[in-house]
């Protein structure tokens, strides 16, 4: 989506729904510079290796796996 549509959507939305609009945005833009941040940190050594793990698992053979939620969640239940 461009900055265009955007200011477009924004020029429709009745006036008082501005100041939530705005809030919204600050939200957004805090958020993605958080996780910007948090890209550049190295995974603490629990973390790598519980990936590690999970990434063992996922190419044993041997553990059931799924290849979507609805299958999971029938196993679940059966």
């Amino acid at each position: 989506m461009s900055y265009e549509a955007v200011l477009e959507q924004i020029k429709a939305a009745p006036e008082e729904c501005l100041d939530e609009i705005s809030d919204f945005i600050d939200f957004i833009v805090s958020r993605h510079e958080k996780q910007k941040a948090g890209n550049q940190e190295e995974p603490t050594k629990q973390l790598a290796s519980a990936m590690l793990e999970a990434l063992q698992i996922s190419k044993d053979p041997s553990v059931k796996g799924f290849n979507t939620t609805k299958e999971l969640f029938e196993d679940l239940n059966a």
